[in-house]
């Protein structure tokens, strides 16, 4: 199987194959070529020593040792807090690590060789990756890095520095909500009280005016007003009039469109009165509240930054602790 060095893992499986005789062995070039190739370019293979244990035909398996280095730095994740990733490096770049291992080789020094490699043992962790180029780094610690218990010192002391400031805003908050109670009573107040001593809001100021311009128009209502007009004036009027012996009816009914007319007038006339009034006494009340509904805007808009700051500082501070706790019992890190 071919090694699986660029996916991060190095793992080599057994594979049982049968051996070459002894002068077919792979030359050293040979070997090294096709581990590089195999792991990926990841890995190389140096100061080899092979032992022959068995061949048949043109396959053969050896024992080898020696030196193996891998071509970057590799890296192992190991656990998180929060945001952050800890990575031990199990592999450093141009670093010897002695090796051993089982080889099957097959072909010959004419054709050539392809060899396989199984049952690896090796002074490293059979693990590890290298980071890309274009891999965002900045809330990655390496556990194993001489500056790692600095780097994550400060990382402990900003997260335990969160939750102090959580505690001061939380201060802040009350105060805010205390501000906040005080502007509320003040703006009850601005729309006054009802007879019976109740605060009122703008809703019930508002249906009060409703109700006076409600009353006008009740009172210059044209159907009402048509009803009467006819009973009273118009009705009787036709009535004589139609008694005699010629009847012109022309001047009667005239006079009743006149005044139909004259009261729709006098209706639309006090309904545009009283309307205009009621929009005055709320533009004047508005007027005054709207200072204290501004401050109050404001002060409910420091309460949501404050909120979401506690939140997110509280959560980031909490996802800390537990990873790092949880990587303190896994023996990660002391």
């Amino acid at each position: 199987m071919k090694l699986a060095w660029k996916y991060g893992v190095l793992l080599l499986s057994c594979v049982a194959l049968h051996a070459l005789a002894a002068e077919n062995t792979p030359t050293d070039d040979v070997i090294k070529q096709q581990f590089a190739r195999q792991s990926g370019g990841l890995m190389q293979m140096d100061n080899l020593k092979l032992q022959p244990i068995s061949a048949v035909g043109n396959q053969a398996t050896y024992t080898v040792e020696g030196d193996m280095t891998s071509t970057d730095n590799l890296y192992s994740l190991v656990g998180a807090a929060g945001d952050y990733l800890f990575y031990e490096r199990t592999w450093t770049k141009g670093h010897p690590v002695k090796f051993s291992a089982m080889m099957t080789a097959v072909g010959t020094q004419a054709s050539g060789w392809r060899t396989e490699f199984f049952s690896m043992q090796m002074a490293a962790k059979n693990a590890g990756r290298p980071f890309s180029g274009k891999e965002d780094l900045s809330k990655a610690l390496i556990v194993n890095d001489s500056g790692f218990m600095a780097q994550f010192a400060k990382l402990d002391a900003q997260f335990a520095q969160s939750k102090v400031t959580v505690e001061k805003q939380k201060v802040q908050q009350a105060e805010l909500v205390k501000e906040i109670a005080k502007l509320d009573e003040q703006i009850k107040d601005s729309w006054g009280k009802d007879a019976n001593g109740k605060p009122l809001d703008r809703s019930a100021v508002q249906q009060a005016l409703n109700a006076q311009l409600y009353e006008v128009d009740r009172k210059n209502d044209m159907n009402r007003f048509a009803n009467h007009y006819y009973v009273t004036v118009f009705e009787p009027a036709l009535v004589a009039c139609q008694k005699k012996a010629v009847c012109d009816d022309k001047p009667i009914r005239a006079a009743s469109d006149k005044a139909l007319e004259e009261q729709k007038q006098e209706y639309y006339r006090q309904h545009n009165l009283m309307e205009e009034k009621n929009k005055a006494v709320m533009a004047e009340k508005d007027k005054k509240v709207a200072p204290l509904l501004k401050k109050r805007e404001e002060l409910q808009g420091q309460m949501v930054v404050l909120d979401s700051s506690n939140y997110e500082l509280k959560s980031d501070y909490t996802q800390w602790i537990e990873g790092v706790e949880r990587m303190r019992k896994e023996g990660v890190i002391q």
